[in-house]
């Protein structure tokens, strides 16, 4: 895995990009330095609200959370980096709770960390399947597409175990 695949790596990144120290970087986002470290260290996945203090520094709050799109809100007006700049966090919990409930009905406990990764890899393609984030019967239809493609992906794996279908949780 590089380096800058982690939300921690991409914050510790900019941190140094913009030559501040963690508790500078904590207080040009509003937030205490605790927050921060845990941030820099993997610990969870920043809340949609705290993602967005990001764009305060001139942060992509998309690039920050995906490693998606340009890194700096100034560097482009590229269409992928103007769909993922805000982060739908309401949609983000909902793909959360698909993955754990449907890996929690087969018996399956995600740790925290591999949920919320796997999360963000289905909102991510979420976001690059052109969807309109204003149109909650779409979102709605595609949230129970996700949950059946997952219960199959979760049923492979269970009945050919060892065959690399689904990584280990």
């Amino acid at each position: 895995m590089d380096a800058r695949d982690t939300i921690g790596s991409r914050a510790a990144e900019l941190r140094s990009d913009l030559r501040e120290t963690q508790q500078g970087m904590a207080a040009r986002l509003g937030m205490s330095l605790r927050a921060w470290q845990k941030i820099e260290r993997n610990e969870g996945v920043p809340s949609g609200e705290t993602l967005l203090l990001f764009a305060k520094v001139g942060a992509n709050p998309g690039w920050v959370l995906s490693g998606l799109g340009p890194k700096s809100l100034v560097e482009s007006d590229d269409h992928l980096y103007q769909k993922n700049a805000i982060i739908d966090s309401d949609l983000l919990v909902d793909i959360k709770e698909v993955v754990a409930s449907v890996h929690k009905e087969a018996g399956i406990t995600l740790h925290a960390e591999t949920l919320d990764r796997k999360a963000i890899d289905y909102y991510n393609q979420y976001m690059l399947d052109d969807t309109d984030l204003s149109d909650v019967e779409e979102m709605k239809l595609w949230l129970g597409l996700l949950e059946k493609r997952i219960r199959r992906e979760v049923t492979a794996a269970r009945d050919a175990p060892g065959t690399g279908k689904h990584k280990a949780s």
